[in-house]
């Protein structure tokens, strides 16, 4: 017994997320407003790279960055009001929340500071799992 080591979740990395509300506003989970030092932060860049569907990339300042959001606090919550970037881009949030899984950006084997890459959830999980289970219900009926 003494060969077996116990995992301590307070040690895992934690999984990380942020959330585009129906409001517009991109809002960061706790463990991802601490790992992406959103306390410091006045200001983030939102960017893409063509041919990545799906996929934003985020750095974020610890000043007023020039032509950038502006990081925000209400309570213990940190956000960016994306509103006007979604609807640029044509991305109907007034629908339901869309949820990016973020993960640190690596170049040539290192990790970049203050760089992250956000890969969109896919939203409609849950739709299909229920229409699955809706469509082999109607075919035991038939």
């Amino acid at each position: 017994m003494d060969d077996i080591k116990f995992y301590k979740p307070s040690e895992l990395e934690k999984n990380l997320k942020v959330t585009i509300h129906r409001s517009g506003k991109m809002g960061f989970s706790s463990d991802a407003a601490i790992k992406l030092k959103l306390p410091a932060a006045k200001s983030a860049q939102i960017g893409f790279r063509d041919g990545e569907e799906d996929v934003l990339y985020l750095v974020v300042y610890t000043d007023n960055a020039p032509d950038s959001f502006k990081v925000s606090k209400a309570g213990q919550y940190y956000y960016i009001n994306t509103k006007v970037l979604f609807d640029n881009l044509k991305m109907d949030v007034s629908k339901g929340d869309i949820v990016y899984e973020i993960t640190e950006v690596e170049h040539r084997g290192e990790i970049l500071k203050n760089m992250y890459r956000l890969k969109r959830r896919p939203s409609d999980l849950k739709e299909k799992a229920h229409k699955g289970l809706n469509d082999s219900t109607n075919s035991l009926n038939k």
